[in-house]
C-alpha cells in the first residue's frame, strides 16, 4: 500500500520541484560549506533518479555499484520524487562533510509530512568536492566476514554464526545450480532490527520508521539489507543472484519463487498458506479473479508471497524447473501472468477465486 500512496504523492507534489532550503546554522560565509551547499543542489538538480552517471557522485562508487545511490531506492517511485528538502545541517571532521537533509513537506493546514532526513558524506577528490554515500562511512564501525561469495557487515554485540552464513551459500549454490547460473559475489547487511540498518545506510528517519520490530529484509542487484534472522535471510538472496538474469520477469514470479525457495519473513510458503487460507475462509468477500490487484494481507504476509508462491510451485509441479524458467523469461505482463496460469494450468482468469481457494486447503492439509 506504500507505493500506491508514494505513486499518489508524485502527483500531488509536482509542483513543489526540488527545493532547497538551509537550517539557519549552516554558514554560506564559509567557503567549503558555500562548495558543498553548491554540491548538493547540483546533484539534486541533476535528475538522480534516473541512476545515470553523474558528475557530483564520486567515481569510484560509480564504478562499484550499479545502483551508486543507496538511498535513490529506498521509496517508490524514488527519495528524489520532488518533495522540497531543508538540509538541517553541514558538519566537517577533519577532511569529511556530513551533509543532513529532510525530505517534507506541509499540507496546506500547516501538518508536516517528513518522508525522511537522510545523511550523505563530501569529500574532496583532486581539489572538488564529491558525493558519497553515508554507508561507505558508517559500516567501520561494524565487523565484516566473508564467508564464500558473501561479504557479511553486522553490529559488533552480534557473535557471527558461520554455521548459518555456510548455510546461506549452500543456498545460493542450490539455486544458481537450478538456473545454471555461477554464483554473484555480494554484501549482506543485518542487524537485530531493521532501523539500526537504515540507520547504517544514513536514514535517520524514514515513513514507516519504528513498531513492532519483526523479520524484514530488502535486496538490490549487489546487496541485501536484513533484520531478524541474522546470516540467513534467503528470501532477499534469491533476488540479488536471480533477478539480474531475468530484468523482465514479472512481479509476482520473482516474489513467488523467492518464497517458494527460501520462505518470507523466516516462515516457509507453507506456513504462509495455511495462514492465507484462514484468513480468505473469513473473508469470502474478497475476489481473487482480480488477484495481482491485491497487495498486503497482513502485517505478516502479502498476497504476492503467498499467492505468487503457490502457482509457483503448481507450475513447477506441472512442468519442472525448465517451465518454471520459461515463465520466469516470457512473463512479463500481468495479462501475460493470466495467461500463463491458463496455458499451464488450465485454470481461466473467471475461475481462477474458487480455484485459489481450493489449492490453499488442499495445501494446507498436507
Amino acid at each position: 500500500m506504500k507505493k500506491i500512496q508514494f505513486i499518489i504523492l508524485v502527483f500531488s507534489i509536482g509542483a513543489f520541484a526540488q527545493k532547497v532550503t538551509y537550517n539557519h546554522i549552516v554558514d554560506s560565509t564559509n567557503r567549503a560549506t558555500k562548495e558543498v551547499m553548491i554540491l548538493f543542489e547540483n546533484y539534486l538538480a541533476s535528475n538522480p533518479e534516473n541512476k545515470s552517471k553523474n558528475s557530483f557522485w564520486n567515481i569510484k562508487e560509480q564504478q562499484k555499484y550499479k545502483n551508486y545511490d543507496f538511498l535513490e531506492s529506498e521509496f517508490h517511485p524514488s527519495l528524489y520524487m520532488g518533495f522540497p528538502v531543508h538540509v538541517l545541517s553541514i558538519k566537517f571532521k577533519k577532511d569529511t562533510c556530513l551533509i543532513k537533509a529532510q525530505f517534507s513537506y506541509c499540507d496546506e493546514d500547516g501538518t508536516p509530512y517528513v518522508l525522511a532526513i537522510a545523511n550523505y558524506v563530501a569529500k574532496k577528490l583532486n581539489g572538488t568536492f564529491k558525493l558519497f554515500n553515508a554507508l561507505s562511512l558508517n559500516r567501520k564501525n561494524w565487523n565484516c566476514s566473508t564467508v564464500g561469495v558473501v561479504d557479511f557487515y553486522y553490529p559488533t554485540y552480534h557473535k557471527f554464526n558461520y554455521h548459518k552464513a555456510q548455510k546461506l551459500n549452500d543456498f545460493i549454490n542450490k539455486i544458481c545450480e537450478i538456473f545454471d547460473l555461477q554464483p554473484k559475489y555480494f554484501e549482506y547487511y543485518f542487524a537485530d532490527d531493521y532501523d539500526e540498518i537504515q540507520r547504517l545506510k544514513g536514514l535517520d528517519y524514514y515513513i514507516g520508521m519504528g513498531g513492532k520490530s519483526r523479520p524484514s529484509g530488502k535486496a538490490t542487484s549487489d546487496k541485501v539489507y536484513c533484520a531478524g534472522l541474522g546470516e540467513y535471510y534467503p528470501h532477499e538472496v534469491f533476488h540479488v543472484q536471480i533477478n539480474d538474469q531475468f530484468p523482465n520477469m514479472h512481479f509476482w514470479i520473482s516474489e513467488g519463487e523467492a518464497t517458494l525457495l527460501g520462505g518470507s519473513r523466516g516462515k516457509s510458503l507453507d506456513w504462509h498458506i495455511k495462514r492465507t487460507n484462514i484468513y480468505l475462509k473469513n473473508h469470502p468477500e474478497i475476489d481473487l479473479k482480480s488477484m495481482l490487484k491485491l497487495s498486503n494481507l497482513d502485517d505478516q504476509t502479502s498476497y504476492h508471497y503467498v499467492l505468487g508462491g503457490l502457482i509457483a510451485r503448481k507450475i513447477l509441479n506441472k512442468g519442472g524447473w525448465n517451465l518454471l524458467k520459461k515463465c520466469m523469461l516470457i512473463v512479463k505482463t500481468d495479462e501475460d501472468y493470466y495467461n500463463a496460469i491458463e496455458k499451464y494450468l488450465g485454470v481461466n482468469k473467471l475461475n481462477l477465486n474458487e480455484y485459489i481457494r481450493e489449492q490453499l486447503e488442499i495445501e494446507s492439509k498436507k
